[in-house]
């Protein structure tokens, strides 16, 4: 890292990372994801849509250990090809935190996060509950399985990717993530409510509560590396 990447750099600390994740066909995304970037589908033409909450602690820039943020966050992703290097990437339909100061300056830096309500607990050792407002009113419930086998490939395609896009077509950005490797834990979901994906016409009620993976991490630490590039929509 340069001495100047290091003040463009976001270093986080992630407790409670949970991905909420649900195989949907193709046709439900494509309309809200800008053509310039593939959908990373299976052979049934089906892709993932997840729903991504986490606690964010000491968020600040690399060359400083000062001010720090600490806030809640909600996203609901997918997963698509990078354009440019044909690797793994996710693109964020929205992104929500839970104070107010955070999206004023990504939002300078042409990522549009939402001020949203919302706070995730730890209720037990293996026991995690979410509540809060985001066009309508959120809640989850989930319980990890930290002995219950894992889908390698499912884990690697859900968490692996390092990069990000966001935003609409003709106004698509892109930014580079950095994490090692996560310890992933399965879990099991209780109960949710998320209007949201429905709105967005993105999973069905029905299949809102029947999630076909629940994975889980406890901690990690993250670094995004801003700010973010503007993505020519010339193929």
């Amino acid at each position: 890292m340069t001495f100047f990447s290091r003040f463009t750099t976001v270093r986080m600390d992630l407790e409670n990372l949970i991905y909420i994740s649900y195989r949907v066909p193709v046709s439900r995304i494509r309309p809200l994801v800008p053509p310039i970037l593939s959908i990373a589908s299976d052979d049934e033409n089906r892709a993932y849509v997840s729903f991504v909450a986490m606690r964010c602690r000491n968020v600040r820039l690399s060359a400083c250990s000062w001010p720090r943020f600490n806030y809640d966050q909600m996203n609901l992703r997918t997963y698509v090809i990078d354009p440019q290097t044909s690797g793994a990437a996710v693109y964020f339909f929205q992104s929500g935190v839970s104070i107010g100061i955070v999206p004023v300056i990504t939002r300078l830096m042409g990522i549009p996060w939402q001020k949203i309500a919302f706070n995730l607990d730890k209720r037990s050792p293996s026991t995690y509950r979410a509540s809060g407002h985001w066009r309508g009113a959120v809640a989850f419930e989930i319980e990890s399985r930290r002995n219950e086998p894992l889908q390698e490939l499912v884990v690697r395609h859900l968490t692996g990717p390092m990069m990000g896009f966001m935003g609409s077509q003709g106004n698509l950005c892109s930014f580079n993530i950095r994490h090692r490797s996560l310890e992933v834990q399965a879990g099991t979901l209780h109960s949710i409510r998320f209007p949201f994906a429905i709105q967005e016409g993105l999973v069905t009620e029905i299949e809102l509560k029947q999630p076909d993976s629940v994975l889980m991490v406890p901690e990690a630490e993250f670094e995004i590396y801003l700010p973010p590039h503007r993505v020519s929509e010339r193929r």
